[in-house]
């Protein structure tokens, strides 16, 4: 049977395979027709620089793949046929290996190119393989039938341009029940408050760099924090991310006088039972650590400017207690015995010694909590999990 015989005589609705030929039996041919009709077509005269209106023949159109089983490659011959005869006409067209795979791609990619501009357009492999990766990506994501680890799932959602993630989001929603709602909120905290532990890690590993101030400012995830002060660096981060207190604040005031002096707390929080408690932040490192060991005692004291902030928290204190009548009138809120969580130093380095002091030192304190920034990590981390979970 010849090429145009075989041709003509295939169901353009059937894909044909080849029984196996060859010497090892190693080859397949693999081929479909196309009836095509009479079409218009267009043709650019390069020389009288106009562009004509043709009209394409019917013919017969015949894609045939060549397999080797030994190669696990394809060839692909694409012939034209007359419709009426069958005889082929003079050229075919072959594409093997690299190019074919580059035909296939600029097959898939024809429904994707932006061609919004009246001007040449140019696109290379790589934006032609970015556009078919993004269009198998969603259609997988959509379609697909097996399911996929969450490495695949954030591996395919990256592919994924802005209007193929904004149609999942839609298909998504359309489809969320309440407890993928609450699953989703959650997953959305995890993200906000891991991004929030990380810059609160990061700022603590910069403190005592001289530009700190600068390097926060050039730092897009940071500059938010950005103070005129260092302290103010980190009294900024504090307001910003209340929830590693868990649920002992139900929320952020925005008055901070506390006194008749104008004395004023650095945040005025509100408990969820409705009462006034503040928070008094320091930096990370005060100029000296946290404790003193005192070898004729044999005990570890608190240094002079851990003494100092203790000692400005008690007065803090004593000045909201005098000035809670004032506070009630003006802002409607409870005063009674008010605490202060006074927020400085590090812990990492803390010694069993240390730990116990700290310890000892929080018990023994009425109305003040201490918290070391590491503790502070590690709260926020603890509720981190709590969403992990």
């Amino acid at each position: 049977m010849s090429n145009g015989e075989y041709a003509i005589k295939k169901d353009p609705a059937l894909t044909y395979v080849s029984r196996a030929i060859g010497k090892d039996g190693n080859i397949r041919y693999i081929s479909k027709v196309f009836e095509l009709k009479d079409f218009k077509d267009f043709y650019n005269d390069q020389k009288e620089k106009k562009v004509f209106e043709v009209i394409r023949e019917s013919a017969v159109q015949e894609i045939t793949a060549i397999y080797n089983q030994d190669t696990t490659g394809f060839s692909l011959r694409i012939q034209r046929f007359s419709k009426d005869t069958g005889i082929p006409h003079n050229q075919s067209f072959s594409f093997h290996g690299g190019a074919l795979t580059r035909f296939i791609k600029f097959l898939e990619s024809l429904d994707l190119l932006d061609l919004t501009s009246k001007e040449n357009l140019k696109f290379t492999d790589q934006n032609v393989s970015e556009l078919v990766e993004r269009k198998n990506a969603f259609s997988q994501l959509l379609h697909g039938s097996q399911a996929l680890t969450s490495d695949q799932l954030f591996q395919l959602f990256n592919k994924l341009g802005t209007a193929e993630r904004n149609s999942l989001f839609q298909k998504f929603i359309e489809n969320i029940d309440a407890l993928d709602v609450e699953s989703l909120s959650a997953a959305i905290k995890q993200k906000e408050h891991k991004e929030a532990i990380a810059n609160l890690e990061y700022l603590l590993s910069i403190e005592s760099d001289v530009n700190f101030l600068e390097a926060i400012k050039g730092n897009g995830a940071l500059k938010k924090y950005h103070a005129n002060q260092p302290e103010g660096v980190f009294h900024k981060w504090i307001g910003a991310n209340l929830w590693v207190f868990g649920v002992e604040y139900y929320k952020k005031h925005t008055f901070r006088k506390i006194g008749e002096d104008n004395s004023e707390a650095d945040i005025v929080l509100e408990t969820p039972d409705g009462f006034i408690s503040l928070i008094e932040v320091k930096r990370p490192s005060v100029g000296s650590p946290l404790f003193r060991y005192d070898t004729s005692h044999r005990c570890h004291f608190p240094t002079s400017p851990f003494s100092e902030a203790i000692g400005q928290s008690l007065i803090y204190l004593q000045r909201i207690e005098d000035y809670k009548k004032t506070l009630s009138i003006q802002h409607s809120v409870r005063i009674l015995r008010p605490r202060v969580q006074l927020i400085l130093g590090r812990s990492d380095a803390f010694t069993e010694d240390e730990k116990k002091a700290l310890h000892f030192l929080n018990s023994s304190l009425h109305d003040i909590d201490i918290l070391t920034y590491d503790q502070l990590i590690q709260n926020g981390k603890q509720i981190i999990s709590h969403y992990e979970n």
